[in-house]
């Protein structure tokens, strides 16, 4: 089942992260790095990168050799970073998250990360179906209306993560990655009637989350 590798670096300033952002993808076109990864900035705070990568699972992301000059080369000019999230995702779709059907292929990507009590996540798998039931009817009452959209993945993190809002702080996250063609196309399905009835089903899970969007960097 692939991996999505979310690494995320925060710059000094705005300029200090466009200058990295070029330093490192001229740096990684000579190191051995994953067929399949993305640089880029964040559009709510261009300070901030995120270096996306596809690997086959997270042993390969994170302890093969032939890592190991990849790695070496973000910390060079990236430097150390912020966070990591690897997510395990659904594999009814075979095909590449950066593939021209996958959103890592869109010019912005949309990150969404709901967050559920771990117990729940870990030992109910009709809860975790039930989740994934319920994006899915999401997105199809959306897709008949959206305009721009690149394709979208999703699936589990594989870290355990906290939250202050959830009973017991441990959480396990559904994330969520859509691509889109510009931010406007984003803005224009949120004012949609459709989207108004989608996104009911969404807050019936009553479940705290977190949305970034980032610019892509790289093809």
């Amino acid at each position: 089942m692939p991996v999505l590798q979310l690494l995320t670096f925060h710059l000094p300033t705005p300029s200090a992260a466009d200058t990295a952002s070029s330093t490192a993808l001229s740096a990684l076109k000579s190191a051995k790095a994953p067929q399949n990864l993305v640089l880029g900035i964040s559009i709510a705070d261009k300070s901030t990168l995120q270096l996306t990568s596809e690997w086959h699972d997270v042993a390969a992301a994170e302890t093969t050799p032939e890592t190991s000059h990849y790695r070496q080369t973000i910390l060079q000019t990236l430097g150390t970073h912020k966070s990591t999230l690897h997510v395990s995702l659904h594999d009814k779709d075979e095909s590449s998250a950066f593939s021209d059907r996958g959103p890592l292929a869109s010019a912005v990507v949309e990150f969404v990360k709901i967050y559920f009590p771990a117990h729940k996540v870990d030992d109910d798998a009709a809860f975790r179906a039930q989740i994934e039931a319920d994006f899915e009817k999401f997105d199809a009452i959306c897709g008949r209306v959206v305009r721009g959209n690149g394709g979208v993945r999703y699936g589990w993190v594989v870290e355990e993560q906290e939250h202050a809002e959830v009973e017991g702080r441990k959480c396990r996250c559904f994330l969520v990655a859509r691509g889109w063609e510009d931010m406007g196309f984003f803005e224009e399905v949120l004012g949609t009637n459709e989207y108004k009835e989608a996104v009911q089903i969404l807050l019936a899970w009553a479940a705290p989350w977190e949305m970034w969007h980032v610019k892509r960097q790289s093809y």
